[in-house]
């Protein structure tokens, strides 16, 4: 029979691979999915098998049945969503078996968590810091300013209008969508990445260096550093939540003004999850054993000052800025560098042919809807 310990859904990009190196790396046998053939995950050695299935967005039905014949066929212990898929899977919990681990929680609490809106205002009420929140145009007294969907990932439906004007025309655009609109913090993004499973906690912080976007968004360049203030409010958000499962709270730091804001929840695996699984904090197997056994009594040493370097999101990050005829020297040569990193998210020594998976991933993508950012 062809059985596995765990299958990882939305597996087209850096982040399932880093999941799939990780538990592979330990010994499990993992199948990996999504709606492409040809990625980054099904490329790598260390994939058993995979599987492509109907977007979970546009075609849930289909999608479910698909996940639900597969699990029958590969009887997998755990089920593995890597990004928001989870929502999707967790609306149809109670039609995958009993004994089958997904952890992740409810449905509800994850939508509002993914709700920018919402989740902003629940970590006002419980005290967690975050930017000024403005209720109309004329109550912004300083620009630039932050405008963005309740909805989004990646950076996707975030802007950073400089005046009036601009935010005037931002407003018409997504005049049909809820939005919020937000003071701007000043300083850099930072990633509480954490594990929390029924009394079990634990966290690790990086700073981005480059992000795809100015002004924040997807990290190509990070470092982890030592910042228990950020944990802390992290703690109290995820506390208040009675969080349970793997999760990266975004904040951003001004240094100048000693001021911390709360941007965001992903309740799920985050981009720069390299960084930390590098770093000593091996998110993927940390949950799998909780899940699976309940406990987790190997020391976590997480390393300060590790860094991970994204290599086509540099490539993308550096055809932005020239298209955009925005750059400084110093960016660009951190933008070419390969010196200095202690991994990097999308390639190893012993796979080196996955990263052709995900350059041809990114490349039909962009033939077919002329967008660098899938």
């Amino acid at each position: 029979m062809n059985h596995c310990d765990v299958i990882l859904t939305y597996c087209w990009n850096r982040v399932g691979y880093t999941i799939l190196r990780s538990l592979t790396n330990k010994g499990l046998k993992v199948w990996v999915a999504d709606t492409s053939k040809k990625n980054i995950c099904s490329k790598s050695k260390f994939c058993a098998g995979s599987f492509t299935y109907p977007d979970p967005f546009t075609e849930e039905e289909k999608f479910i049945e698909t996940l639900k014949d597969k699990i029958v066929e590969l009887q997998p212990k755990v089920l593995m969503p890597t990004h928001d898929e989870s929502v999707v899977i967790m609306r149809h919990r109670d039609e995958f078996p009993d004994e089958l681990i997904i952890p992740y929680m409810d449905a509800d609490t994850l939508l509002m968590l993914a709700n920018n809106a919402e989740s902003t205002f629940f970590a006002k009420r419980v005290g967690v810091a975050v930017p000024n929140i403005y209720s109309s145009v004329d109550a912004v007294k300083e620009y630039p300013v932050v405008f963005k969907t309740v909805i989004g990932n990646s950076a996707k439906g975030v802007y950073f209008p400089k005046n009036k004007t601009e935010l005037l025309k931002l407003m018409k655009k997504h005049k049909n969508e809820e939005t919020l609109l937000q003071e701007w913090i000043g300083g850099c993004d930072y990633s509480v990445d954490c594990v929390r499973w029924n009394g079990f906690c634990k966290m690790s912080v990086y700073k981005a260096l480059i992000t795809k976007t100015y002004g924040g968004g997807t990290t190509t360049q990070r470092e982890i550093v030592d910042m228990p203030q950020l944990e802390n409010e992290a703690k109290k958000f995820l506390e208040a939540v009675d969080f349970n499962g793997v999760c990266g709270l975004d904040f951003r730091y001004d240094p100048h003004k000693n001021k911390i804001a709360y941007i965001e929840t992903n309740a799920r695996f985050t981009g720069g999850l390299a960084t930390p699984v590098v770093a000593g904090f091996d998110i993927p197997w940390v949950i799998y054993k909780l899940a699976t056994e309940g406990k987790y009594d190997e020391a976590i040493n997480v390393k300060i000052g590790v860094k991970t370097k994204w290599i086509l999101g540099d490539i993308i990050t550096l055809i932005g800025r020239i298209l955009k005829l925005k750059w400084n020297t110093q960016e660009l040569k951190r933008l070419f560098s390969f010196k200095g990193f202690d991994a990097f998210d999308d390639f190893c020594q012993d796979d080196k042919t996955a990263i052709l998976g995900e350059f041809r991933y990114y490349f039909e993508k962009l033939i077919k809807n002329g967008k660098l950012n899938p």
